[in-house]
């Protein structure tokens, strides 16, 4: 004969057992939702940065093509890109240089893709960067040289001309094509003759950028007593290009 304690004892046991069946089942479906939902929010950062990777790529691409308008005079060039619903747009940017005194605006323009992670990757005068809340990345340094060694100083601008403003999901053509090329210094039938050099970018779409690739990337350019100025000194000549460029996207 089973006495109430005994059952009393066995009915506690059988409660006990329930409930830490329960505590245990809810620990391990609570483990997996986490594991899951923490492995799937890795998956999108990973995912974004290798599309954002591939951006950059796109970009570093199109500066080496529109580069052949500078270095080979190629009257036309074209680059394909997929956009992966990305924006492109061109937004106001000048530059200022100063030869011996003599200043001259050069409306340059940046040529920015928007990617979904908030991340910018701008072209502008030969430069790429990578603008993020994390900071600005230095991806192509634009053609300017300022050599103290061998007396010189050479600048080569290159300007967009033209509107894009819109996003896709599928891949397009960016079609560039030379407007004119002008020899800003020196000036037609005078000598390249000149002593400081300086580059004003408080102006620019990224003045914030154009700081980092001069402190960082661009040797012998020093800093000056004008916010956002950069100057080349000891030289003896100087060499300034502009080439303008109409940029046409091809849907």
């Amino acid at each position: 004969m089973t006495s109430p304690l005994s059952s009393q004892s066995g009915h506690d046991r059988g409660v006990s057992d329930l409930l830490a069946f329960t505590l245990t089942f809810s620990i391990i479906i609570t483990g997996i939702a986490l594991v899951t939902l923490g492995g799937l929010g890795a998956f999108d950062a990973i995912q974004q940065g290798a599309t954002t990777d591939v951006a950059e790529t796109s970009m570093v691409g199109f500066a080496e093509t529109t580069g052949d308008h500078i270095q080979g005079n190629a009257p036309r060039r074209t680059t394909s890109m997929k956009l992966q619903g990305h924006g492109l747009s061109i937004r106001p940017s000048t530059l200022n240089v100063t030869v011996d005194g003599q200043s001259t605006n050069i409306s340059t323009g940046a040529f920015v893709r928007e990617t979904d992670s908030g991340t910018d990757i701008v072209y502008t005068s030969g430069a790429v960067y990578r603008v993020q809340q994390e900071g600005l990345v230095v991806s192509r340094k634009p053609r300017f040289r300022c050599s103290p060694g061998s007396d010189s100083v050479y600048i080569s601008a290159l300007s967009l001309d033209g509107e894009t403003d819109f996003s896709s999901s599928n891949r397009v053509t960016i079609e560039t094509a030379i407007q004119n090329k002008t020899l800003i210094s020196p000036q037609a039938g005078k000598s390249p003759s000149a002593t400081t050099v300086s580059i004003n970018v408080s102006e620019t779409a990224y003045p914030d950028a154009w700081h980092r690739l001069f402190e960082q990337e661009l040797s012998n350019w020093s800093g000056h007593s004008e916010p956002h100025t950069y100057q080349c000194t000891g030289v003896s000549r100087a060499v300034v290009h502009n080439t303008t460029v109409d940029i046409r996207t091809v849907t």
